[in-house]
C-alpha cells in the first residue's frame, strides 16, 4: 500500500520551490505532494509550472518511487513462433507491480503537469493547433525541431530542442519517461483483452501491438479528476483498437464494424449461437430487424476462410500445389491436344463460315490465344456487340449437331 500524501503547507511550499529552484532540482515525490493543490485547476498548475521552470525532476533520496523498476524486453529470436513470443512477453510484463488507485492519480497528475510543461514554450511560437497536437502527441525532439524547421525557422535557435539541459529537452524527456511507465505498468491489461480474441485468425502479437498503441493514446486522454479506474476507461480504447483490426483483416467479405460488433454481442448473450452452422436465420433477420435473404448473406460473410498458399501441416506443400499437380496428372498429353485441335479444326471449317469460326476461335481463345469479349471482337470485326453475341450463339448451334458431336467423341 502506498503511503496517503499530504499537502505541503503554504510557508512549506515556499521553502520548497525556493530551494528547487536554487539546487536546479527537485524529487519526484515533492512534485506529488505539490500537485495535491495545484492540480485543482488550470490556473494553479500552471503557476506551479512557472515556478518550477528550468529545473530538473530527480528520483527520491530512497530510490522507491513509482518510476520503477522498468520492462527491459530482449530482442525477438528469429525461428521462434509466435506463441513463444507472446508467452516470454507475457513473462515479462507479469513482472512489472500493478498501480493502485491513488498511484495511477498521482502518475496522471505528474504527466498532466509535465505535458502542459511542454506546451507552454511552445505555445510562445504560435504553432498552428494541429501542429501543436501532432508534436504534443508524439513527444520526440527530432520531430519536435523538424518541424520548428519547417513552420517557424527563425525561432529555432531560441529554442533547441537537441541541445541538452534547454527547457524544452527536459520537459520531454520528462512526458516521454512518464508515459512510457504508465503505459508500461498497464500492458498487462492488453494481454488479457487481446487473449480474448485469440481466435479470430489474427496473430496474437499483432493484437497485442494495436492495443498498445491504444493504450499510449488512452494514457494520453485519461482524466483523472472523473474518479475512474484507468483500467475501466483503456478498456474502450484496447477493445476498439482490437476489433478494428479483425474487421479490417479478417474475412473475404468486409463487414462493418458496428455489424460485426452486434454480432459478438448477441453471441456473447446467447441470443444467437456460437457456431454459424447452427444459426436461425429467422433469429438473425428479428435480431437485425432485415430481410431473411440479407440475413443469410450476413452470415455467409462469418464463414471461415483459408489460403490455397498456406503449408498443410509441417510440409512446404500447399493446397494450390496440390491442385496444380493433380491437374496435370488428370490433363492430356501434348500429343492428344494436337490431335484434338486438327479435328476440331476440320469440324469447324465443314460446319461454319469463315466469320462464325474467327468468333469461335476468339471467344475461347483456341490456338493458343487469350479469350477475348464481345466488345473486343466486335471492335475487331467492325460490327456490334450484339451482333457477335448472336453469331456465336448460332455457331455453337451448328456445332452442337449430333453428327458434328460424333466426330469429337472420342475426345469428350
Amino acid at each position: 500500500m502506498t503511503a496517503k500524501l499530504a499537502p505541503f503547507t503554504a510557508s512549506q511550499k515556499r521553502s520548497v520551490l525556493a530551494a528547487a529552484r536554487k539546487a536546479g532540482k527537485l524529487s519526484w515525490d515533492k512534485l506529488d505532494r505539490l500537485l495535491l493543490d495545484a492540480a485543482r485547476s488550470k490556473t494553479l498548475l500552471s503557476s506551479l509550472v512557472r515556478s518550477l521552470g528550468g529545473v530538473r525532476f530527480v528520483d527520491p533520496e530512497g530510490g522507491d518511487d513509482l518510476l520503477g523498476p522498468t520492462l527491459t524486453l530482449g530482442p525477438a529470436v528469429a525461428g521462434h513462433s509466435d506463441a513463444d513470443l507472446f508467452a516470454a512477453y507475457a513473462d515479462q510484463v507479469r513482472t512489472l507491480p500493478r498501480f493502485a488507485r491513488e498511484q495511477e492519480y498521482r502518475m496522471a497528475k505528474r504527466l498532466e503537469f509535465a505535458r502542459l510543461r511542454l506546451e507552454v514554450p511552445l505555445r510562445r511560437l504560435k504553432l498552428p493547433e494541429e501542429t501543436l497536437e501532432a508534436l504534443l502527441r508524439g513527444a520526440n525532439c527530432a520531430m519536435l525541431d523538424e518541424a520548428l524547421t519547417r513552420v517557424k525557422p527563425g525561432r529555432l535557435v531560441s529554442m533547441p530542442c537537441l541541445q541538452v539541459g534547454s527547457p524544452v529537452q527536459l520537459a520531454c524527456a520528462d512526458f516521454n519517461r512518464l508515459r512510457g511507465h504508465f503505459v508500461e505498468r498497464n500492458l498487462y491489461l492488453v494481454i488479457g483483452m487481446s487473449h480474448a480474441y485469440r481466435t479470430y485468425g489474427i496473430p496474437m502479437m499483432d493484437l497485442i501491438q494495436e492495443g498498445n498503441a491504444s493504450l499510449i493514446r488512452a494514457v494520453e486522454k485519461y482524466d483523472w479528476r472523473k474518479d475512474v479506474r484507468f483500467g475501466t476507461y483503456a478498456a474502450f480504447w484496447v477493445r476498439q483498437a482490437v476489433e478494428r483490426m479483425i474487421t479490417a483483416n479478417r474475412g473475404i467479405v468486409r463487414v462493418p464494424n458496428y455489424v460485426q460488433q452486434k454480432l459478438r454481442r448477441l453471441r456473447r448473450e446467447g441470443k444467437l449461437p456460437r457456431d454459424h452452422r447452427d444459426v436461425d436465420l429467422r433469429d438473425v433477420s428479428q435480431q437485425f430487424d432485415t430481410s431473411a435473404q440479407a440475413a443469410a448473406r450476413l452470415m455467409e460473410t462469418d464463414r471461415a476462410w483459408f489460403s490455397l498458399d498456406a503449408p498443410l501441416s509441417d510440409q512446404e506443400t500447399s493446397l494450390s500445389a496440390l491442385l496444380a499437380a493433380d491437374e496435370e496428372e488428370r490433363g492430356i498429353s501434348a500429343a492428344e491436344l494436337g490431335a484434338l485441335s486438327r479435328r476440331l479444326g476440320e469440324v469447324m471449317e465443314d460446319a461454319l463460315t469463315p466469320q462464325e469460326r474467327e468468333i469461335v476461335a476468339l471467344r475461347f481463345g483456341l490456338g493458343g490465344r487469350d479469350p477475348q469479349t464481345l466488345d473486343q471482337i466486335g471492335e475487331r470485326l467492325a460490327v456490334s456487340r450484339e451482333r457477335v453475341r448472336q453469331m456465336q450463339v448460332k455457331a455453337l448451334d451448328k456445332l452442337g449437331k449430333p453428327r458434328l458431336l460424333g466426330e469429337l467423341e472420342d475426345f469428350l
